[in-house]
């Protein structure tokens, strides 16, 4: 058995190696003769194993072969197009997941809201347990768990909280086994980059079909449309209260003044109630959109901007969003007067108009090209990329109208994504490493909530993100002890087969091992798991840990070795956190 001060050990090397020093350098140490490359540019393998990294959630099993086989250029030209690729193993895998095909109305009239759970349970003497702090088993809880579960089963609820697991579950099924991967890894940064947060009053009910209907079908589509299909979602509009602006000089019967007066005083996600709530006109949307969706906090607006863009964004509404409630504009909220946007006039009268118009010009506006440009490359490239490959995708993307496809295409095919300073330079998120450990070992996962809780822990629970900014993208952000730990505890935890709902069978990856040296054993699964990419100190520190194994096992070989152990310290190593 490992002791946990090994583990911790292992992990404080492993921060050391990922604050510092080159990956390509790492890698090149470790295999200078399979490599064969010069100083300035990848070899044949590691274009394929670089682009499997970037735009997939990390290779599986067989991957790289076929890959290499058909050649990278034709797998990203797939990937690009994910209309055209069968994607069957993942449909089956979704089928016992009801709430994510169902609309906004089907989750509000099938799904029983959180106070109303609570108080059914406490008439039969039952709490809800408190969601766990750590994952792993957890004896009483469960116990509770079914106890709740049972209840609710005899009584026929379902509680809404099911409705953002199984939204949950869902992702990380996606993640693991689409055939789709590049839709999916754009669904995530897109989600990310319009981010509402799941558990905010009504977005309980409709961050699923924000991500189903507004997002996912526009990945790859004109930004302008994403744009727009994000003003007009209901999530979005319930997250940053544009629902409740109205113009201060509405005229609106004396009941919807007071229910909208009653809905401004509530807190808004952040727990405060906003000044300008008092006057009805609310600007966390009209900064937002500018801020974060399209100019950039350096984009030249002005705060009179935000006031007349939360003007044009008045009467963009949503008919009754607790009761699953569809987007609506509503004339009689509306303020229809003249406005200033960045300088261009919008004429008095355009109702609904206006706002479809801002959407045009921070759509085709150059600081957004450059803005959602640094991102993207930002993303896939490094966390500092270059300002020729951001000129270079703007431009695309101002030509083009935001065709997010073409400005893909100049990405992935420029100098700068295959510079081999870029090579496994990038820092996994939670979500990243978790599911790509996933693959790579080819487990099987239901994607249940105990798949979850250990990206929460690290976290990145997913939907949950607060404020309006989302999850950050950058290494610095989840480079800390406390969380890189938790990686090496979730890699043991996956690979020793103590997930509930997800199970790896090791021997799938090599077979005969008892008749294999320790070190023969280790050269394998680096091999496959890492293409045999391991810096020597990190194979010192696996070895010694081995060492101490086989001491405590009288020396044994092979038969003493905690095979899963091996594969959870290689999965927690500064090598597999790079992409």
């Amino acid at each position: 058995m490992i002791k946990q001060a090994i583990i911790k050990y292992f992990s404080i090397t492993l921060i050391f190696v990922l604050a510092s020093g080159s990956a390509l350098s790492l890698a090149q140490t470790t295999q200078k003769e399979k490599a064969k490359n010069t100083a300035g540019s990848l070899s044949s393998e590691q274009k394929v194993i670089h682009m499997l990294n970037r735009i997939t959630f990390g290779p599986r099993p067989g991957d790289l072969e076929r890959v290499m086989k058909i050649g990278w250029q034709k797998y990203l030209a797939e990937q690009l197009h994910p209309e055209h690729i069968s994607d069957e193993v993942v449909g089956t895998k979704l089928k016992e997941l009801e709430s994510i095909r169902l609309d906004n109305r089907e989750l509000a009239n099938n799904y029983v809201r959180p106070n109303q759970v609570r108080r059914q349970l406490r008439n039969r003497g039952l709490e809800i347990p408190q969601p766990a702090q750590e994952p792993g088993p957890q004896g009483e809880m469960a116990r509770q768990r079914r106890e709740v579960r049972k209840a609710l089963d005899e009584m026929g609820i379902k509680p809404q909280q099911e409705i953002l697991q199984e939204l949950q579950q869902a992702k990380i099924l996606r993640a693991v086994y689409s055939e789709k991967q590049l839709q999916e890894v754009m669904t995530d940064f897109w989600f990310n980059h319009f981010n509402v947060y799941g558990r905010k009053g009504a977005d309980r009910l409709l961050t699923t079909s924000y991500e189903r209907d507004s997002i996912r079908p526009r990945v790859f589509g004109k930004f302008e449309d994403l744009l727009i299909a994000t003003a007009e979602s209901e999530a979005m509009l319930f997250y940053l209260d544009n629902w409740l602006s109205v113009s201060p000089n509405a005229q609106m019967g004396m009941n919807r003044m007071r229910r909208l007066r009653r809905m401004q005083s509530m807190p808004n996600q952040n727990g405060k109630i906003p000044n300008n709530r008092s006057r009805g006109l609310n600007e966390n949307y009209a900064r937002e959109i500018m801020e974060l969706h399209t100019l950039g906090v350096d984009g030249g607006y002005t705060q009179k901007d935000v006031q007349e863009v939360a003007r044009c964004f008045t009467g963009w509404t949503i008919r009754g969003p607790r009761a699953g409630g569809d987007f609506y504009f509503n004339q009689n909220m509306h303020d229809d007067g003249e406005k200033v946007v960045l300088g261009k006039k919008i004429p008095a009268g355009g109702g609904r108009k206006d706002g479809e118009t801002v959407i045009h010009i921070l759509a085709t506006h150059p600081a957004t090209a450059k803005f959602i440009s640094t991102k993207l490359a930002r993303k896939f490239v490094s966390d500092n990329p270059p300002q020729s490959l951001v000129d270079r995708l703007a431009g695309s993307f101002l030509k083009t109208g935001g065709d997010i496809r073409q400005v893909l295409s100049v990405l992935f095919n420029s100098p700068e994504f295959w510079a081999p300073e870029n090579y496994r330079a990038k820092i996994k998120t939670p979500f990243e490493m978790t599911v790509s450990a996933a693959r790579a070992t080819g487990a099987e996962t239901s994607g249940a909530p105990p798949f979850h809780r250990w990206i929460a822990k690290m976290g990145e629970g997913l939907y949950l993100a607060q404020p309006p900014t989302g999850y950050p993208e950058t290494a610095e952000n989840w480079v800390n002890t406390g969380a890189l730990l938790d990686r090496m505890n979730f890699a043991l935890a996956l690979s020793s087969n103590n997930i509930p709902g997800t199970r790896v069978d090791l021997d799938k990856l090599v077979s005969n091992t008892n008749s294999m040296k320790a070190s023969q054993i280790v050269d394998q699964y680096v091999r496959i798991l890492l293409r045999s990419e391991m810096s020597p100190e990190t194979r010192a520190t696996i070895d010694k840990t081995l060492n101490g194994q086989m001491a405590m096992n009288n020396g044994q070989s092979a038969p003493g070795i905690d095979i899963s152990k091996v594969v959870g310290l290689i999965l927690g190593s500064p090598e597999f956190q790079r992409q």
